[in-house]
């Protein structure tokens, strides 16, 4: 693993954050950061999440969240706390950890196997008959 990666891992041993609490209650947050890897994440307004949907199976927790133009797919175990905190916009970011290191960190908080973001094709680039 390259430095850059592993002082990003070690800065930050969880999967995801939520907001800091005011009396009991987590802030309202704007924007929700979702880190594809450490050198490459989206901003995404949560005045564009549109739905939200959690899904728990046997061996994994799946999270679909659908925004005006990019729907994002959250895969990984124990993730119910995390979908809530996405309820009360107070998710502040999510990254997915690698599998070699995932049972060191899963414990109270959940852990984020995969992270899939689409997004719709530019509409502008298409060709439009005059």
């Amino acid at each position: 693993m390259s430095d850059l990666k592993m002082r990003e891992f070690k800065e930050r041993p969880a999967c995801y954050r939520l907001s800091r609490q005011v009396m009991g209650n987590h802030v309202p947050l704007d924007n929700v950061r979702l880190e594809l890897t450490p050198t490459c994440f989206y901003l995404l307004p949560y005045h564009h999440l549109e739905v939200a949907k959690f899904e728990s199976a046997h061996d994994s927790d799946t999270i679909e969240l659908s925004f005006v133009n990019h729907k994002v797919r959250i895969v990984g175990r124990n993730l119910r706390a995390l979908a809530v905190g996405f309820q009360g916009r107070a998710v502040e970011w999510i990254m997915a950890v690698p599998e070699k290191y995932g049972d060191a960190l899963e414990g109270a908080q959940g852990l984020i196997h995969s992270i899939e973001i689409e997004k719709p094709e530019d509409l502008c680039s298409k060709k439009t008959n005059s």
